[in-house]
């Protein structure tokens, strides 16, 4: 039965990555050089979240224990992440501004969109 777990738990967390990377690479996939300040900001905010988030959930995998293969596990595992992502959109409104913003302002430079003008 643990192989069984073991590998539904090995499923779940490949699809909970895989969505969460998409997500983050789909908002950058809608820049191009149309796009405002606000955009860029969106975008780059949700890349940023994905990175921290990955960053909580491997200090996790590192402090998990032994005995939280059964299901009340698999119900800890399946909130804790919902609330790793929160937490890492909070880290990142909070803590990100100085990379953000330079983040913004590369992507900015990238794609030729002007946005002195939007700063005021």
């Amino acid at each position: 039965m643990d192989g069984i777990t073991n590998y539904l738990n090995t499923q779940y967390t490949n699809a909970t990555n895989s969505a969460a990377a998409t997500g983050a690479t789909s908002s950058l996939g809608k820049i191009d050089s149309t796009s405002t300040k606000e955009d860029l900001e969106e975008a780059v905010k949700s890349f940023e979240t994905y990175f921290v988030e990955k960053m909580l959930k491997d200090v996790q995998e590192n402090l998990k224990s032994d005995d939280e293969d059964g299901i009340m596990g698999q119900y800890t595992d399946f909130y804790m992440d919902s609330t790793l992502q929160t937490l890492a959109g909070e880290i990142v409104d909070s803590c990100g501004g100085n990379l953000t913003d330079t983040l913004v302002e590369q992507m900015a430079r990238n794609y030729g969109i002007d946005i002195s003008e939007e700063e005021n």
